[in-house]
């Protein structure tokens, strides 16, 4: 018998162009350097609410999700389980 999948919200973050990129998961931080050009992937498990809060900084971003986090690399590998 096979399982029902977990619901959950993917979030595609891409760095632009040649610029470099920090994306912070909140409340853990947890940081990912991106180059210009790359991108990672986030699923929040689980979804409660429906609010995604993203803070824009110099030189990167804070994400706020709402939710449990698998942080993926581009190809989709999982690289972190963030409660």
């Amino acid at each position: 018998m096979n399982a029902e999948p977990e619901p959950f919200l993917r979030i595609k973050l891409t760095a632009d162009g040649d610029a470099p990129f920090t994306v912070m998961f909140e409340p853990s931080g947890m940081t990912y350097d991106l180059g210009g050009g790359q991108f990672m992937l986030a699923d929040v498990v689980n979804p409660y609410g429906n609010e995604l809060e993203i803070d824009h900084w110099q030189g990167g971003v804070s994400v706020w999700a709402p939710g449990a986090v698998i942080t993926r690399d581009a190809e989709g590998a999982e690289l972190h389980r963030l409660n």
